[in-house]
Parts: structure tokens; sequence; C-alpha cells
């Protein structure tokens, strides 16, 4: 049977260019715009209790029969990378042939079966899809409430066990930015569940 990990793994933070949010500005120093990636509407929050194990406790996934929740997941997966599969749950050749196209594409070992490094592939891409940029825009913006502030994406990270991710977040000042400064004014993680933490600069 499954069990949730007590201790909580540290994931490296995944470095993001600065990406500022669309805002209205009277000025001629409107900050840029980077355009969001459209999203995949086969990645729902239906699956979201794929996160309630880690990539460790996992079930190793191989052709055979059976249907399962896991399967399909994979299978929904594999089609958002690219790599169309059939969604019906059943782990056949089509499915063993698309991990094995997955495992190569992304550098790690082709065998074929969905192992613990394939599961941290999966697991990290699906909540990136889930928690998008512009929700965690959209939660800072609420949570500190200022319109001067404008707020770019700098990282993400997984904590799976607790089912949580969050992005940092930078704060820049719009008026401190139309003075010739940086604007900087602080960073925050902004997790998936709307809280908002002010944290560090990234490393």
């Amino acid at each position: 049977m499954k069990k949730l990990l007590i201790l909580v793994p540290m994931f490296a933070l995944v470095a993001m260019p600065f990406a500022v949010q669309s805002v209205e500005a009277s000025s001629g120093n409107e900050l840029e715009v980077e355009q969001s990636k459209g999203s995949d509407p086969l990645i729902t929050p239906g699956y979201s209790p794929i996160f309630e194990w880690t990539p460790e406790e996992q079930p190793i996934l191989t052709k055979g029969p059976g249907e399962s929740f896991e399967k399909e997941f994979l299978q929904v997966m594999l089609t958002h990378f690219g790599f169309e599969t059939d969604i019906d749950g059943i782990f056949g050749e089509h499915t063993e042939q698309q991990v094995k196209n997955l495992q190569a594409d992304q550098g790690i070992t082709q065998s074929g079966i969905v192992d613990v490094d394939t599961w941290m592939i999966l697991q990290e891409e699906y909540g990136k899809k889930i928690f998008t940029e512009e929700k965690a825009i959209t939660f800072a913006e609420e949570a500190l409430d200022n319109d001067d502030l404008r707020f770019g994406i700098v990282g993400y990270k997984d904590v799976i066990p607790e089912n949580r991710s969050y992005y940092k977040v930078q704060a820049k000042s719009q008026e401190l930015i139309d003075n010739g400064g940086s604007g900087t004014v602080g960073y925050y993680d902004v997790y998936n569940n709307g809280e908002v933490v002010e944290s560090d600069p990234p490393k």
C-alpha cells in the first residue's frame, strides 16, 4: 500500500527568466509582456490525487493487462508531451513504445517502464500545467493589493508529498522603474493554495 512520506524532499528550484504580467500604464514605460503558452485541455485537476504519493511511492508501470488510474494518467501525459496514446488505462505495446519515446526525449533510460525517474518527469510537468504562472501572478496581486506593483515569475518548485508547489515571484514598483531604478522591492513564494510568503531572492 502506498504511504505518504513525512519528510519533505528538497527539489532544486528551476530558474526562469523574469516575465511580467500584462498591466495598463499611462506612461510610455509599460513593461514588456511575455505571452503565456496555451493550456492543454487534457490536463485537468481530476488527476491531482497523483500528488498524494511521491515518485518513489508510485507503482512501477509496465506493459500488461488491467486498467488503472495511474495508467490513464500516464497516457494523458504522454499525449500532452506529444506522444499520442489512446487514453484507456491499458498499458499495451503502443503505450510502452511511447514511454520509450518520452524517456529518449527526456534523456533517461529507454526501458519502456515507468520508474521513479519517469514519474518525476510526469508529476513535475503536471504540476506546472495545473498551477500556471498566470494563477500565481493573480494570487500575488490579490494578496499584496498594490496597484504600483508589477510581478514576474523567476522560478518554480514542487513539494510533492504535501501536494504543494510554488512559483518564486519578483515584485517591482512601476514608480521606481519610471524614475530610472531597477524597481525590485521584494520576492515572494506563491503557493498553489493561494498562500503568498515573502522570501529571499533566487540563488
